[in-house]
């Protein structure tokens, strides 16, 4: 299907980073404006999401974060290596 950007003015939902933990799918997208920051992790094959929202202008690993969370409910995460933030990917 070819959709015609310039009609359409606005699109959500494009953005998500995808990772791979091992043979686990992870997607998430995060973002701050002054004073604030959020992000959204979900590891897909562990049916796990997980919101962050913070009073703070930066958080330098929201995924770490997420990870650390969802380790709590799947604990073969903490096996998977915590993926390199986003400049230092190869």
């Amino acid at each position: 299907m070819d959709v015609d950007w310039e009609k359409l003015r606005y699109v959500a939902g494009l953005g998500w980073w995808v990772f791979n933990y091992g043979d686990r799918r992870v997607v998430g997208h995060n973002g701050s404006i002054l004073g604030f920051a959020s992000n959204i992790t979900r590891f897909i094959d562990d049916k796990i999401t997980v919101i962050l929202l913070c009073n703070l202008d930066k958080i330098s690993r929201p995924d770490a974060i997420a990870k650390k969370i969802a380790e709590y409910y799947c604990p073969v995460l903490t096996e998977l290596v915590l993926q390199p933030p986003l400049g230092e990917r190869e």
